[in-house]
């Protein structure tokens, strides 16, 4: 029965051994993953910056673009603003023109008028006159 103990121990001692040499071994392959994976994660980190830098760069500019579509915008808006008011003015010349000339107008058109009734009148007087004589 010793003998029995004795194998046991040698069996349990090289199974502990076994299960020694397997840990390390994949402590070893988890070490070399780990590894692997820091590297690739200093490798994006090193490529993350410029794309990073480069986002930066493209939010100011597109800020920058934002801002200026907002002020060209703003000058449109005024320029309609001064054309509108230029219409209303021309509109408003317009209508004061109107009302300081219509009726001075349509009084010397009729006053021509009537000397060019009286003329032709006289006209035909005289050239009726000048038929019967």
């Amino acid at each position: 029965m010793e003998s029995f103990v004795q194998f046991a121990q040698v069996l349990a001692l090289l199974s502990a051994s076994a299960l020694c040499i397997y840990l390390i071994v994949s402590l070893v392959k988890l070490n070399d993953v780990l590894a692997s994976l820091q590297r690739d994660v200093a490798e994006i980190t090193r490529n993350l910056k410029p794309v990073l830098e480069n986002l930066a760069a493209v939010a100011e500019k597109l800020r920058s673009i934002t801002t200026k579509v907002d002020e060209q915008a703003n000058l449109f808006k005024g320029s309609l603003e001064t054309v509108r008011r230029v219409a209303d003015n021309i509109e408003q010349f317009e209508v004061r023109i109107q009302e300081r000339l219509e009726e001075p107008v349509t009084r010397v058109l009729a006053i021509v008028g009537g000397v060019i009734q009286k003329l032709a009148s006289f006209v035909g007087i005289r050239s009726t006159t000048g038929q019967a004589g």
